[in-house]
C-alpha cells in the first residue's frame, strides 16, 4: 500500500519540493529523502531518489543562470563557484560507499537517519539566527584564502550531499550568505549549479549500486521529477519577485523555519508513528506551496524598496 501511495503522491511532493528548491536555490532532498523513508523506501534508495529527481528539474534553470554568476577576473564564478563545485564533484562519488560501510558496521540505517536529522536541525537553527546581505549591500570581494576555504567546503559538501541525498545547497546556502556575505541573488545562482552537479555525480552511484540500473529507483525518481520540472522554475520566479521587492531577509529566515518540520517528521517515523509523520509531511507540502504563492503576491503589492 505504501509503495502504491508514494507513486500517487510523488509528483505532488516533487512539485512542492522543487518549488521550494527553486525559491531558496537548493535541491529538495531535505524533504524528498525523509518523505521516502516515511513511505517505507530503504535508506540507500531514498538517498539515490533524492539526488536523481533533482537533475531534470534543475538543469534548465541552472544553465540559464550560469552566465550571470560572474566569470571575469575576481568574479564569483572563478573565486567561489569553481572551487565549491569542483570539490563537490570529486567527493560526491564517495557517499554511497561510505553509507554502505556505516550500515554494515551498525547493522541498521539508523545512524544515517540521525545524521540527517541533526544536520538539517543545525542548518535550520543557524539560518534562523543569522542574516543575509540585503538587496543594496555592496559586492563582496573574495580573496585567495577564501577561495581555498571554498574548495574545502566543496569537498565536504559533496560527501555530505551524496551521503544524505540533499544536493549540497542546504549546506552551501548558509555558508555563502553568512560566511562569504554574498547577496541573495548570487547565493541562489551558485547553489543551483552546485545542486545540479552533485545530483548527477552522486545520483549515478546509487542508481548503479548493484552493478545494474535500479529501475524502481529510477521510476520513482522520474515520478517525483515530473512535478519538480514544473515546481523548480516556478519557485525561481517567485524568488525573483520576492527578492526584487526587498524581502531578502524573509527568503533567508523562512528557509530555517520550514526545515524544522523535517527532523520532527523523520523522528516520528523512526519511533513507529508512521501515519503521523506522513500526515505532517503531506500537510507541510501543501501549506508550503500555498504560502510561497501567497507571499509572492503580498511582496508585489507591498514592496520594501
Amino acid at each position: 500500500m505504501e509503495i502504491e501511495l508514494i507513486y500517487i503522491v510523488a509528483p505532488l511532493i516533487g512539485f512542492v519540493g522543487m518549488l521550494s528548491g527553486g525559491y531558496w536555490g537548493i535541491g529538495c532532498g531535505w524533504i524528498i529523502v525523509p518523505t521516502m523513508l516515511i513511505f517505507g523506501v530503504d535508506t540507500l534508495s531514498a538517498v539515490g531518489i533524492g539526488l536523481l529527481q533533482m537533475i531534470p528539474s534543475t538543469v534548465m534553470t541552472a544553465a540559464k543562470q550560469i552566465p550571470h554568476i560572474g566569470w571575469g577576473k575576481g568574479g564569483y564564478g572563478r573565486a567561489l563557484a569553481v572551487p565549491i563545485c569542483g570539490g563537490a564533484l570529486l567527493t560526491s562519488l564517495l557517499g554511497k560507499n561510505l553509507n554502505t560501510a556505516i550500515m554494515e558496521w551498525a547493522g541498521s540505517p539508523e545512524p544515517i537517519q540521525w545524521f540527517l536529522i541533526v544536520f538539517i536541525g543545525i542548518i535550520a537553527i543557524q539560518t534562523i539566527f543569522s542574516r543575509t546581505p540585503g538587496y543594496d549591500a555592496p559586492i563582496t570581494v573574495i580573496k585567495t584564502g577564501q577561495s581555498i576555504f571554498a574548495l574545502i567546503a566543496g569537498l565536504f559538501t559533496g560527501l555530505i550531499s551524496s551521503m544524505l541525498g540533499v544536493g549540497g545547497g542546504i549546506l552551501i546556502r548558509p555558508l555563502l550568505s553568512s560566511v562569504f556575505k554574498l547577496k541573495e541573488s548570487f547565493t541562489g545562482r551558485i547553489t543551483r549549479v552546485l545542486v545540479l552537479i552533485t545530483s548527477i555525480a552522486g545520483g549515478t552511484t546509487y542508481l548503479l549500486k548493484s552493478g545494474t540500473v535500479d529501475w524502481h529507483m529510477l521510476g520513482l525518481a522520474g515520478a517525483i521529477a515530473v512535478g519538480g520540472m514544473f515546481g523548480f522554475p516556478l519557485g525561481s520566479k517567485i524568488h525573483h519577485v520576492v527578492y526584487e521587492n526587498g524581502y531578502a531577509q524573509h527568503i533567508h529566515k523562512s528557509f530555517g523555519v520550514v526545515t524544522i518540520i523535517v527532523p520532527i517528521s523523520t523522528i516520528l517515523k523512526m519511533y513507529g508513528y508512521t501515519l503521523a509523520s506522513q500526515i505532517i509531511v503531506l500537510t507541510m507540502a501543501f501549506l508550503l506551496g500555498l504560502y510561497l504563492a501567497l507571499f509572492a503576491r503580498y511582496a508585489k503589492k507591498h514592496p520594501l524598496r
